[in-house]
């Protein structure tokens, strides 16, 4: 029987509550990037403040609908988009003592914000720090200029050159950055050798995506009209199989499919969505799940600051959810205790039933009521989900 280390081991917590704020604006936007934004060049957004009111508004709007959640302790907060590090920390920091005069806090609340390499410098860090953002993550995708232009990614030689020593001096200490493989002219031993930068310089947390095509995208049309090449899948199927033992190397853990940290340096955040916890979701194209509702806003700023957001709530269908968030986790988790703080009766039989047969298979281990993925169960992911999800 395979033993745990309980730190390790994510379980069902169900008090508290993470805030997703969506800044929807970039200096350019990428093309295979499906989350709503848009590409407004170097300067500021123009209705930066509007924005940021409509913010405060629809925070009120969702405790109107559910009073409940201001008994709800906030445990993180995430701004994300498009790129939050184009916005104004000045009103970063008012719309923090905004959330922190409508909810409580925990004493650790983990406060994160997304940050592209044309925005990151010293300076920058320090703002964020002393407003009390203690997480943040940049989005690198690829060192590699040729790389970066095959993703519609704008490139400054100097913020990219300078990215590990800005990092490595951060008032932050929770810092990680994105990397992409399998990008069409771009080597193996390209990514390889971006990845080595960052390890050595011993970030706390690296989240290792593979390019996706994603419909509705430019990349994904490029390709259509064979301008551009699909993502290099064989390319990615080799990198992926061998990340989570060079990886645990170098002190990692692999605990979601695409993301590794230092021990105590994962996501909490992230692992809300993961672990079907719930958030609310705020600004244009942000997505929500309060107490047992979920709820999407239009992917259209203008009509977001119309109050235009949506006040339409759809039951959350935990067993079909379950199993396209939980069992992304490559961490040990507390299998039976969220079948049965979250599913109905027949839908538990049938996930244990089938958790049990993927043991048998030799794809998963089982102690105590603990789940954790083997590595053999990698590749084969996607299709296993369907199995019990269907």
């Amino acid at each position: 029987m395979k033993e745990f280390s309980k730190d390790s081991i994510w379980q069902v917590r169900n008090s508290t509550l993470g805030v997703y704020v969506h800044f929807p604006y970039c200096l350019k936007k990428c093309d295979y990037c499906d989350f709503y934004s848009e590409g407004i060049g170097s300067g500021p957004a123009n209705d930066e403040s509007t924005l940021f009111s409509a913010y405060q508004s629809e925070v009120s709007e969702r405790i109107s609908h559910f009073p409940k959640l201001r008994e709800r302790t906030v445990d993180t907060v995430f701004f994300g988009g498009g790129t939050p590090s184009k916005a104004s920390t000045k009103l970063w920091k008012q719309f923090l003592e905004f959330l922190r005069s409508e909810f409580s806090f925990a004493d650790d609340t983990e406060i994160s914000i997304e940050v592209n390499p044309e925005d990151l410098s010293p300076d920058l860090l320090d703002e964020y720090a002393k407003i009390g953002i203690n997480r943040v993550n940049v989005g690198v995708q690829t060192l590699h200029p040729e790389g970066l232009s095959f993703l519609g990614r704008h490139y400054d030689k100097g913020k990219y050159t300078s990215l590990v020593t800005t990092l490595t001096h951060s008032p932050i200490q929770r810092v990680g950055i994105d990397l992409m493989y399998g990008i069409p002219g771009l080597k193996s031993s390209d990514f390889y050798r971006d990845l080595d930068q960052f390890l050595s310089a011993g970030l706390p947390h690296l989240s290792l995506y593979s390019l996706t095509l994603e419909k509705g995208t430019k990349y994904s049309r490029d390709v259509s009209d064979s301008i551009k090449r699909e993502p290099e899948e064989i390319t990615q199927a080799e990198i992926l199989v061998t990340l989570p033992e060079l990886m645990e190397k170098f002190g990692y853990r692999w605990y979601e499919v695409s993301n590794y940290a230092k021990p105590g340096y994962e996501s909490k955040h992230n692992l809300k969505y993961w672990t079907y916890e719930p958030y609310l979701g705020i600004g244009p194209g942000a997505h929500g799940m309060i107490e047992g509702h979920r709820y999407g806003n239009p992917r259209n700023a203008n009509l977001y600051q119309k109050k235009q957001t949506e006040a339409k709530y759809e039951p959350a269908t935990p067993s079909s959810e379950l199993s396209l968030t939980l069992f992304r986790l490559f961490s040990p988790f507390r299998y039976l205790e969220f079948i049965e703080t979250h599913l109905e009766k027949n839908s538990q039989s049938k996930y244990i039933q089938t958790i049990q047969s993927w043991e048998k298979r030799g794809l998963c281990d089982l102690s105590d009521g603990v789940f954790q993925w083997r590595k053999e169960a990698l590749l084969l992911l996607d299709d296993l989900i369907l199995e019990i999800s269907d």
